[in-house]
C-alpha cells in the first residue's frame, strides 16, 4: 500500500482571493474586478516566482536589483520592453507589499520600490495604448499604476501574521503612516498603544 497523498484543503487562488477581498474591505480600497483579479494572480505566481529571459540574459525576481531591471527595460528592444516593464512592476509590487517588515529594519526606502513599480506599470499601459489603443489591458495597468500605493498596503495586509508590531518597527511604521494615512498602518500602531494624530499627509521625499 502506497504512502498517503497530501492534499491541499484550499487552492492558492481561492486563498489569496479571500485574503485580498478582505483586505480591500478592511482598508476601504476600491479596485476594478480586473485589477483585483490581477493582484490575486500575481500573489499566486510569486509563490514560486519565475525568471524572465531577455536579449542580455535572465532577470530573477529573487536576485536582480530593481535598478538593473529598470536599466534593462529602458535599453531593451521595443518588442521586449513591455514584458520587462511588467516584470519590474510585478516584482516591485510583491516586494513592497509582502516584505514591509524587512524594509522597516533596513536602510532601503519603501517609497523607492513604490515609485519604480508605479512607473513600470505606467510604461506598460502606455506601450499597450500605443499598440492597441484604449482597451481592457491598458486600463488594468493604468489602474495598477494609479493605485499602486494603496495596492501595496492591501498586499501587506495579506502578508501579515498574527501579533502586534515589534517595537523596533514602530518608528518606521509611524513615518510611513504620516505619508499615506493607511488604515492598515493605523491599526498596527493602535495595537501597540499608539494613536496617530491626523494631520496633512506628508509629501514623499
Amino acid at each position: 500500500m502506497g504512502e498517503p497523498q497530501l492534499q491541499l484543503l484550499i487552492r492558492p487562488h481561492e486563498f489569496f482571493y479571500e485574503k485580498v477581498t478582505q483586505a480591500l474591505a478592511n482598508q476601504q480600497v476600491q479596485l476594478s474586478d480586473e485589477v483585483e483579479f490581477y493582484v490575486v494572480n500575481l500573489l499566486c505566481e510569486f509563490i514560486v516566482p519565475g525568471k524572465l529571459e531577455t536579449v542580455t540574459g535572465q532577470l530573477d525576481a529573487l536576485a536582480t536589483p530593481l535598478a538593473l531591471m529598470l536599466k534593462e527595460a529602458v535599453e531593451a528592444p521595443p518588442a521586449q520592453k513591455l514584458r520587462i516593464f511588467k516584470y519590474l512592476g510585478d516584482t516591485s509590487l510583491y516586494y513592497a507589499g509582502f516584505f514591509q517588515d524587512y524594509f522597516n529594519r533596513k536602510a532601503f526606502n519603501l517609497d523607492y520600490y513604490i515609485a519604480i513599480g508605479a512607473s513600470a506599470y505606467n510604461n506598460v499601459s502606455t506601450i499597450m495604448r500605443d499598440q492597441h489603443g484604449d482597451d481592457q489591458f491598458t486600463e488594468i495597468y493604468s489602474g495598477l499604476a494609479e493605485k499602486f500605493d494603496a495596492i501595496v498596503e492591501v498586499v501587506a495586509e495579506v502578508s501579515e501574521t498574527p501579533g502586534a508590531a515589534k517595537p523596533i518597527d514602530l518608528l518606521a511604521i509611524y513615518d510611513r503612516w504620516t505619508r499615506n494615512h493607511s488604515e492598515r498602518l493605523a491599526r498596527l500602531l493602535n495595537k501597540a498603544g499608539i494613536t496617530p494624530i491626523p494631520m496633512p499627509v506628508r509629501d514623499k521625499q
